[in-house]
């Protein structure tokens, strides 16, 4: 079984929208209800590539997840920070690392374009993608309880967190994703 992890393109729009289309309408693992159209997907992808990173994982050529960073919150203060999406198709190989070398390519990208936090933000019943976040070095820095209502209950939401860098002194400004493919992505990856 071969792992390859590449940067997406508006060419994976379709596979992203079917794979989170599978959460949208078959579990809680997201409060969304609605999964929007392919277009929406290769907007998605498009502008997230600018200032973050958004992988697919492909096993023996075939993509079977995608991993992507975004902005929290629009505040200035905020751009230090984070929001680590993960989703594996449901029928990927199970406990084979998958995941795992996904979210770890995402967490070194964002580690080298200077972000100094990442969060996870978790349905309070995921305990796989929990026991995940923590077999990383996240810890758990916030539960809201009762925040969602999707298939007849209420649901809670824990944040997860994975400190990058320190807060002993005033830190650069991350580079942008763009910016880090053209300057910073080590020679070996560019090509992929």
């Amino acid at each position: 079984m071969q792992i390859t992890i590449r940067i997406a393109s508006g060419a994976d729009a379709t596979f992203v929208h079917d794979v989170y289309g599978h959460y949208v309408y078959h579990s809680n693992a997201t409060f969304s209800t609605e999964n929007p159209d392919v277009a929406s997907y290769w907007e998605k992808i498009t502008h997230t590539l600018e200032r973050y990173p958004f992988f697919i994982c492909e096993v023996d050529g075939v993509p079977v997840g995608f991993a992507y960073g975004a902005q929290i919150r629009p505040h200035e203060a905020y751009q230090w920070n984070v929001e680590a999406t993960i989703y594996l198709k449901p029928d990927a190989p199970k406990r084979k690392g998958i995941g795992k070398a996904l979210y770890t390519k995402l967490i070194n990208t964002l580690r080298e374009q200077g972000f100094i936090t990442v969060y996870g933000v978790i349905t309070d019943q995921n305990e796989p993608s929990l026991a995940m976040h923590r077999a990383m070095g996240f810890f758990e820095a916030g539960h809201f309880r009762n925040m969602g209502y999707k298939n007849g209950q209420w649901l809670g939401v824990i944040w997860m967190q994975l400190n990058l860098g320190d807060f002993n002194s005033a830190p650069k400004e991350p580079v942008s994703f763009a910016h880090w493919v053209r300057n910073m992505q080590p020679e070996d990856e560019k090509s992929n």
